[in-house]
């Protein structure tokens, strides 16, 4: 076995204090310890070493990443959130960011210790505190802020709530016997390709706690959502059916990417069929990153080819063809596709959270 499917021995460190401390430990750990996929080492390292900007400001928000994923994945919308005067802070959960084999020793329980800890750190140096989310982080911040009604609100990213694939329920009970569901190519430096079953049983663990929570009660915070319509992980019509049952504040807010025919009532729907960027639909990943990305974006350095469709396909994407953009999955007859990485209405998502963070804001 390669050393990047190998767990390491000592663990990534997650209950450290101050912040700036924290951010040196994690970092000094991941230059021991990430196995790295390209030639810059201290950049991979960088930008899977938990952020924060806006320091000093009054307002936080503390944002958790998803199943494989990292805290780059918050770079753009945090670092406008900071200059629209918060202070924002990002956390690496156990498992992430060095190498795929550390997500043998992954878990639930560890993912929401690791978040909860810096939540109540960081509530001790603002006077409001948002929790946000991205797919499986937002199971995170929904859990946490349950318990603490001091919470003032939730940005919820891609909610992972109710998954597209009715397998990996079955993945807590398969991690022994098949530890590998899937060992890829490893070619990005802010996330995973491959998943051990480990870490998609710690993802269901998180389903279900979620699923408990607000089966126990409705949210009381206000929640701003981003549901991609075209999502292929997720059940988008559930959540959608979840976010109306189950989060009942009359300050929620949701933003459907798609053509809105599933959309909740009330939802502000914008088209995600855009011919002139050949863009076919919304994907999960898409949500978070800006057109100028400089990995995931327009020009973005990062086409990510293995989407679902056929291998002539996949190798016509990497061979540098002019292609469409969609959800994993999706194909047409006459197009390649390669995964929709960014977000064409970024500056519109931002200006309506930068709202709801404010409204919030000011009546706490």
């Amino acid at each position: 076995m390669q050393p990047r499917f190998v767990a390491s021995v000592t663990p990534l460190p997650t209950t450290v204090s101050p912040f700036t401390r924290y951010q040196h430990a994690v970092a000094q750990w991941l230059a021991e310890h990430r196995v790295s996929v390209g030639n810059n080492a201290k950049w991979e390292v960088t930008l899977n070493t938990p952020f924060e900007c806006g320091v000093g400001n009054k307002t936080g928000v503390l944002f958790v990443h998803g199943l494989g994923d990292s805290p780059y994945f918050f770079s753009d919308v945090g670092e406008r959130l900071c200059q629209h005067g918060f202070w924002v802070r990002t956390v690496l959960l156990p498992g992430h960011g060095s190498k795929p084999g550390d997500m043998l020793n992954a878990s639930y329980s560890a993912w929401q210790d690791t978040a909860e800890y810096h939540i109540d750190a960081f509530s001790q140096q603002v006077n409001r505190l948002f929790l946000g989310g991205f797919s499986t982080g937002t199971h995170i911040a929904v859990v946490a802020a349950s318990e603490r009604p001091a919470i003032s609100g939730l940005l919820l990213f891609s909610p992972a709530f109710e998954p597209n694939f009715g397998v990996t329920w079955l993945a807590p009970y398969m991690t022994s016997v098949y530890r590998w569901p899937n060992l890829e190519p490893e070619d990005n430096p802010t996330r995973y390709n491959s998943v051990a079953m480990q870490g998609f049983a710690a993802y269901q663990h998180s389903v279900d706690a979620v699923s408990q929570t607000l089966a126990a009660k409705p949210l009381s915070q206000p929640v701003f959502m981003v549901i991609p319509e075209g999502d292929s992980v997720v059940d988008v019509r559930e959540v959608g059916r979840l976010y109306q049952r189950r989060f009942k504040h009359p300050d929620n807010a949701l933003l459907w990417l798609g053509n809105g025919a599933q959309a909740p009532a009330g939802a502000k729907v914008l088209s995600m069929t855009i011919p002139a960027q050949r863009i076919s639909a919304a994907s999960h990943m898409s949500v978070l990153f800006s057109p100028g990305n400089p990995l995931y974006g327009i020009d973005g350095t990062l086409r990510i080819c293995d989407n679902g469709q056929s291998d002539e396909k996949t190798a016509r994407c990497e061979a540098g063809e002019t292609v469409w953009y969609g959800p994993w999955g999706y194909t047409e007859e006459n197009k390649v596709y390669a995964r929709l990485t960014y977000n064409p209405y970024f500056d519109i998502m931002v200006r309506e959270a930068v709202a709801f963070l404010n409204k919030q804001a000011a009546s706490n």
